[in-house]
């Protein structure tokens, strides 16, 4: 049975994304930090209140935005799972899994959901345990939906609490990480703001923060395919 620990994940992270984070930005940046500037600048403004959520700019901010990201994340991957391939190869098998791999996401949101409305903790371990589907486009024995959703769950079966712990510290770091990003974004533009360059303000607020949503992106996809050859063995 294969073991899990949450220390070798993040080390196994650290290791590949020190090595190829030139080369992975690189490949997820034109579908991540690009398209974030882009809805930053020129897409509806974000809500600053509960009330002022609506399906439009849920749309335009939240679902668009990781739509498209999610073919850098595919691409992020296969460059893991096949060290060799060139960039341009990694992109072709993205845009060519990227319908299965959406039609998945959509069938997990059903489950993923209604545990998120129990208490939220019986979200995030069904999410953890179909945290596989990402790698498993590209090296699972097969890659219609309802497959990767069930190779997923039964992969992760001997692991699912460990893998749970690792989410929810994950989970509980990109929050902080995207707090720090967003305080260190509006600081500096609002400096520069004040020191009369207010167009380069508004830029460098929303630059932050897609800098780090980009490498947020990139760690997922590290972190999933690190797992996947974990559980592999």
């Amino acid at each position: 049975m294969p073991v899990l620990r949450i220390g070798e994940i993040w080390q196994d992270m650290a290791d590949i994304m020190r090595v190829r984070m030139g080369l992975f930005f690189a490949v997820a940046a034109p579908f991540t930090l690009l398209v974030d500037m882009t809805m930053r600048l020129f897409g509806p403004a974000p809500p600053t209140s509960m009330a002022e959520v609506t399906s439009r700019s849920l749309f335009w901010l939240v679902v668009l935005p990781g739509l498209i990201g999610s073919l850098g994340q595919l691409a992020v991957a296969h460059l893991i799972l096949r060290p060799h391939a060139a960039p341009r190869v990694a992109l072709a098998a993205a845009i060519a899994i990227w319908p299965s791999y959406l039609a998945a996401l959509l069938l997990s949101a059903l489950p993923t959901g209604l545990g998120f409305l129990l208490l939220v903790l019986p979200g995030l371990y069904i999410t953890a345990r179909l945290f596989l589907i990402l790698p498993l486009a590209f090296a699972g024995a097969e890659t219609d939906p309802v497959s990767l959703l069930r190779q997923s769950w039964s992969m992760t079966a001997p692991a699912g609490w460990p893998l749970f712990g690792f989410f929810l510290l994950a989970v509980l770091g990109v929050f902080g990480f995207g707090l720090i990003a967003s305080g260190v974004g509006g600081a500096i533009g609002t400096v520069l703001t004040l020191i009369g360059f207010a167009a380069a303000g508004q830029f460098a607020a929303g630059l932050v923060p897609a800098l780090a949503s980009t490498i947020v992106t990139i760690a997922t996809a590290t972190a999933a395919c690190v797992i996947y050859r974990r559980l592999a063995r």
